[in-house]
């Protein structure tokens, strides 16, 4: 009989007026991969917070691993979370990643060699085959999954929160990983997705937690829901959402191919073929590119947030000799690189006046726009009327919100190129919904939409081409 490593009965926790969780009760066995599923304010991450204890609040009938009332300090040392932000010190050697935290920093040759022995001798264990020496920088994106599960075995935790989207990572690889997942926490604990990939949730996910408003509103395996529309059902609420039928198909059939509108030419790539990509007016075309250097490169270049001065462009038939990326926005090439982050937007403004970005009289130095880190403190300087009456503050706003800000600026903008990276990242289904609907206003608009991204996910109903690196390097795109 498998052991309950979580049970929670009745809890209720007010957050804030927005983030609430009501008569929350369930069970979680050892073994289980649970798909935890909700929408922006649904309460599913307050939910993990509080099991990964992150937060004080009263735990009366709240057991992990059969202990009641167990401290908020005392869990966190029974939960650990695979997340790609566990990948920024990539110096490391694998062994240092695993070993190194609970056996301290002061090593010496001996040391490490006893740090390198008992990292070998659990990837073996674990049966994964990974060089202890190797660079953490040195792993490809699966592999770097692997040792973080060895990790997580290693400090013998109870519960394994999984929120990556596995950028880097494929289909096959995910799957993979989930193949590896299940054999290392058989009988030792148990996983908790929460992932804003939809394909992510679905592979790794045996059953699934759907909430909805602070309440649980479906607890099934995962076979029990039928298909997209189906989970729709539990997540949406008097929410159009996309659906299949003929008139949701995006792609443009009366795409003109006699010139391009947007062509690329002696783009110089990593392994120095020289590549050559053509975009036409209106249609919507995706670029899949696995290796994250790869794929940063394509948008940048793209969007000119990179110049190559060997890189020849041509917008509607003209030769265009760009230095920087004012440039391409005043020639209404634009682009998105953090679709429903904060990083282009104001926070301290109103929605207002993060819409008159794109105003070329209002903000004169466009080469600043995109600069990372920057562009808050840039155009807080130069918008004016930065207290308009009655504007509420962007920095109030849910990540959905920042989506229809920063897709509404360009829209009205009416740019002949946009250029996304990643734009489904952020998003929950709803959010999904969102991006996919402004990618269709766009259309109506005849402006070339160029999405860069790393799976399939979410576009093949809306891309009129799909271009995957792996298999056309060299190729006229």
């Amino acid at each position: 009989m498998k052991k309950e490593m979580i049970r929670i009965h009745n809890l209720n926790v007010e957050y804030s007026a927005t983030i609430k969780l009501f008569h929350i009760s369930l069970c979680l066995l050892e073994g289980e991969c649970v798909g935890f599923l909700g929408l922006v304010n649904s309460g599913k991450n307050m939910l993990v917070d509080i099991i990964c204890g992150k937060h004080e609040i009263d735990r009366m009938g709240f057991y992990i691993d059969g202990k009641r009332n167990i401290s908020s300090s005392n869990l966190q040392k029974l939960v650990y979370k695979i997340t790609d932000s566990n990948y920024l010190i990539d110096t490391w050697t694998v062994a240092e990643y695993i070993c190194l935290v609970e056996n301290g920093f002061a090593l010496g040759v001996l040391r490490e060699k006893k740090l390198e022995k008992k990292a070998q001798e659990l990837l073996e264990k674990l049966g994964l085959d990974v060089d202890v020496r190797q660079r953490m920088k040195d792993l490809t994106e699966l592999e770097k999954r692997m040792v973080d599960l060895a990790k997580a075995y290693s400090n013998h935790i109870k519960i394994l929160v999984v929120e990556d989207e596995f950028e880097g990572c494929s289909t096959k690889d995910i799957e993979l990983f989930k193949q590896r997942m299940d054999l290392v926490i058989k009988d030792k604990m148990v996983v908790i997705i929460n992932s804003h990939s939809d394909n992510v949730s679905f592979i790794l996910s045996d059953k699934y937690v759907i909430l909805k408003k602070g309440f649980i509103v479906k607890k099934c395996n995962k076979s029990y829901i039928k298909d997209s529309q189906h989970l729709e059902k539990y997540l949406l609420e008097e929410i159009p959402v996309m659906g299949k039928n003929r008139n949701d198909n995006y792609k443009n059939e009366s795409i003109q191919r006699k010139e391009p509108l947007y062509l690329i030419e002696n783009m110089r790539w990593i392994d120095k073929k020289l590549m050559r990509f053509a975009f036409y007016k209106g249609e919507v075309v995706t670029i899949l590119a696995l290796n994250v250097k790869e794929k940063e490169k394509i948008f940048e270049l793209l969007s000119g947030r990179l110049i190559d001065k060997y890189m020849k462009i041509v917008l509607e038939k003209e030769r265009c000799n760009f230095n920087d990326i004012a440039d391409f926005v005043k020639n209404k090439i634009v682009s998105i690189s953090d679709m429903g982050g904060e990083s282009e937007l104001l926070l301290s403004m109103s929605v207002g006046n993060n819409l008159l970005i794109p105003s070329l009289d209002k903000i004169p130095s466009f080469e600043h726009l995109f600069a990372q880190n920057k562009v808050v403190r840039m155009l807080e300087r130069e918008i004016i009327d930065e207290n308009s009456n009655g504007s509420e503050m962007i920095q109030y706003k849910s990540v959905n919100d920042h989506i229809v800000i920063l897709l509404e600026r360009w829209y009205i903008y009416k740019p002949k190129v946009l250029v996304l990276f990643e734009p489904f990242v952020h998003c929950d289904l709803y959010g999904v919904s969102l991006v996919k609907s402004y990618i269709k206003k766009f259309i109506e608009l005849e402006t070339t939409v160029i999405i860069v991204k790393s799976r399939e996910e979410y576009i093949e109903d809306i891309s009129d081409r799909i271009i995957n690196m792996e298999y056309e390097k060299g190729s006229d795109m």
